[in-house]
């Protein structure tokens, strides 16, 4: 049976999450009409502990300090952004 990634701090557990998601796509040089209608924006996956969600946005970490809730490699993404999220198993 596959399990959850999870970290736990203090009393609080964390599940690991991979997420794809959609990011703005920019250039500064010049493109004709056909250039700039090949243009698209990126889908990017990234795995992260999900510290929380709402309906506006998701907080993510990737580190943690394991004696103290401290967190480091976050991200904030506007809910908006999120096309897939999946828990990640184990096992």
């Amino acid at each position: 049976m596959k399990k959850p990634i999870v970290c736990q701090i203090k009393k609080k557990k964390y599940y690991l999450y991979k997420i794809t998601w959609i990011d703005i796509t920019g250039e500064e040089d010049h493109a004709n009409p056909d250039q700039f209608e090949a243009m698209n924006y990126s889908t990017l996956i990234t795995y992260g502990f999900v510290f929380s969600k709402n309906r506006k946005e998701l907080k993510t970490f990737s580190t943690y300090d394991v004696d103290d809730e401290v967190f480091s490699g976050r991200n904030v993404f506007p809910i908006g952004c999120i096309k897939k999220m999946e828990k990640v198993l184990v096992g």
